[in-house]
């Protein structure tokens, strides 16, 4: 087991045919289309790790490392995998586009089904005092703590089987993102341990939930779905816009992540923010923004776009989604690059009794 390691995930990947961002080549995670799950149009959720030699999938987190995923896409045993990968094999297949599932993939319930069962779940739960001093640590008070709804994922199996069973006999989970049935056919739910984010529409409605990860060391990798895709009688979650603020405002903020807009909102006295799943996850944004009452458009993003290509690619993409709406205006914020994210900042303003003006720029 342990020549695993040495073995290139990303050679191991193309002997499979995977599909490989050639963008991305030459990073620490190199972009790929998922081949177990069908993945999207245009999109690569598969990241390969080529200092781990690990692969993990963003949509049906599918994992593993080089020897598991040749193993499964040529349908052999481990051991024939690393004899191919280790010098028994020096054939390359053509990459080739990965196949849908068969059965293709459930979709979610409707938003009033899930909406139902998630403020169901959220009412049952309580949030632990580690949790509470995070989310008092950003900032928040203890009433925008509970107005928010967050509560705590616990790790107990036998607590997550107590609720999913009750929660079943009001509601049906089938089709609700998290839920699964195990294999006694008990309703359980899915998903490591930390804070539960409930990400909401405008009008307040909870679309999915997400959770940010009690064990994960990596900024990039701490907030996940609350999932269950990956289960037999599963479906996965989408990824989606949270609405959060005074709904009435002539300014909206666009920013990256619930969590970073509830907190950013609340600093800013309830401003209106529309915070993205991702920073090139826009899909819906067009939308979500056209119905709002603000025609001014402010895109708040980390800091780091600074120093990172990609991020300043995502706010022109950003910006042109919103300047597509007739009678826009759309500007880019930035503020002190000691700190990387609008909530920091407001935070930092905020505890030093100052409130110097973000920097604004025609996007």
């Amino acid at each position: 087991m342990r020549e695993y390691a040495a073995i290139p995930i990303l050679d191991a990947a193309r002997r499979c045919g995977v599909v490989i961002n050639e963008r991305t080549v030459g990073h620490r995670e190199v972009e790929a289309k998922c081949p177990f799950c069908g993945d999207k149009a245009r999109r690569y959720h598969l990241r390969i790790n080529t200092a781990k030699d690990v692969y993990m999938c963003w949509l049906c987190e599918a994992k593993g490392n080089s020897v598991s995923l040749y193993a499964r896409l040529k349908n052999i045993s481990y051991s024939d995998a690393a004899h191919d990968l280790l010098g028994g094999s020096n054939l390359y297949q053509m990459p080739q586009a990965p196949l849908p599932r068969t059965p293709p993939e459930r979709e979610p319930l409707p938003l009033p089904e899930r909406h139902a069962v998630f403020h169901a779940m959220l009412e049952h739960l309580a949030l632990s005092e580690k949790h509470r001093e995070n989310l008092l640590g950003r900032g928040l008070s203890e009433d925008r703590i509970a107005q928010n709804g967050y509560r705590s994922l616990p790790k107990s199996r036998k607590a997550r089987l107590t609720l999913a069973g009750m929660l079943s006999v009001f509601h049906d989970p089938d089709g609700i993102p998290g839920f699964f049935q195990n294999s006694t056919g008990q309703w359980d739910i899915a998903g490591a341990s930390g804070i539960l984010i409930p990400c909401r529409d405008r009008h307040g409605l909870i679309q999915g939930i997400q959770i940010r990860l009690d064990d994960e060391a990596t900024q990039e990798r701490r907030y996940r779905w609350l999932s269950s895709g990956h289960k037999t009688t599963g479906v996965r979650s989408g990824a989606y816009i949270h609405v959060t603020g005074n709904l009435t405002a002539a300014v909206a903020y666009i920013t990256e992540g619930p969590l970073k807009g509830d907190a950013a909102s609340f600093h800013d006295g309830d401003a209106l923010f529309v915070c993205l799943p991702g920073v090139n996850v826009t899909d819906g944004l067009r939308e979500t923004a056209a119905v709002l009452g603000a025609k001014d458009f402010i895109i708040a993003m980390d800091m780091d776009k600074m120093t990172n290509w990609r991020v300043r690619e995502a706010c022109k993409k950003i910006a042109k989604e919103l300047s597509a709406i007739d009678g826009t205006r759309v500007h880019t914020a930035n503020w002190d690059p000691l700190y990387k994210g609008i909530d920091d900042y407001y935070l930092a303003q905020n505890r030093a009794g100052q409130n110097r003006p973000l920097l604004l720029e025609a996007a």
